[in-house]
């Protein structure tokens, strides 16, 4: 299997898939940490990866350009760990924090209009 990156250069990967937490992990065997830091770094070779196998198309990746970690595998595997741009796990948290943020503001006018209804209702 390779990796054909935007830039047109490859990288041979044992494996690439998205995760549950919506990160892409590509496993490979074929550089070093340094390389693989260097290579993933670049916002613009990443902004557009294609897997192939045999000469077949296996997948395409687009946008994954934040570099989120480097991980070891038994073996000298190494796997890389990359999210979309605005939808790592912290950019998540921030959009769930503002909705909740949000919500909360709408709760306490509810709750305030609740009251005053229930004021009417009293006199």
């Amino acid at each position: 299997m390779k990796i054909t990156f935007n830039d047109a250069t490859e990288l041979t990967i044992q494996s690439a898939s998205i995760r549950a937490d919506g990160s892409l992990l590509i496993k490979t065997i074929s550089a070093t940490e340094e390389e693989l830091r260097s290579m993933f770094q670049d916002e613009f070779k990443t902004k557009k990866m294609t897997v192939t196998e045999r000469e077949s198309t296996v997948a395409t990746y687009e946008n994954y350009t934040n570099l989120n970690a480097l991980v070891k595998y038994i073996g000298g595997i190494l796997g890389v760990v990359l999210y979309k741009s605005d939808e790592t796990p912290e950019d998540k948290l921030e959009a769930l924090e503002k909705e909740n943020a949000e919500l909360k503001a709408n709760m306490d006018m509810l709750q305030g209009c609740i009251l005053e209804m229930s004021e009417l209702v009293y006199q």
